[in-house]
């Protein structure tokens, strides 16, 4: 159970990681649309249309399996009722980014660092969880001479 919370917190800190990837994408991708057809109306870019996807899709339903995990086996449950209140405000930010203001976006843009950072303290709750429960899986590493 440990292990599955400790992959679930590392691959909710990836798609973080591949949502900045994605919007930049898109970003790139419209105002490169708006060089070379001026005057056109711009199609919804796809980088923009993953970022909203994966936003509003997969990760809050990756965030919300990885607190009942958590609740379950009763370690990170800190960490990962952080992490899902993050993703509620990430996705209240990032709509409200849209509908209200676009100062909002600066917001979104520094939660998901915050976000990034309690999924991985989620990750390092649950390692430290998975270690102290299976002592003999833990390799001691000593340094060998090269050569």
């Amino acid at each position: 159970m440990y292990t599955t919370i400790k992959y679930l917190s590392h691959l909710i800190a990836l798609f973080v990681v591949f949502q900045a990837a994605v919007v930049v994408w898109g970003v790139a991708e419209e105002i490169r649309f708006q060089e070379n057809n001026p005057g056109l109306e711009t199609p919804f870019p796809l980088g923009a249309m993953m970022h909203g996807m994966v936003g509003m899709l997969v990760i809050p339903a990756a965030a919300l399996i990885l607190l009942i995990l958590a609740l379950i086996a009763r370690k990170a449950r800190l960490w990962a009722g952080l992490v899902l209140a993050s993703v509620i405000l990430q996705v209240a930010v990032g709509l409200g980014s849209i509908i209200a203001s676009e100062y909002l976006g600066l917001v979104h843009g520094i939660n998901a660092f915050v976000l990034l950072a309690f999924a991985e303290l989620a990750a390092r709750e649950a390692g430290k969880a998975e270690a102290a429960t299976h002592p003999e899986r833990q390799q001691h590493r000593q340094a060998q001479p090269v050569g």
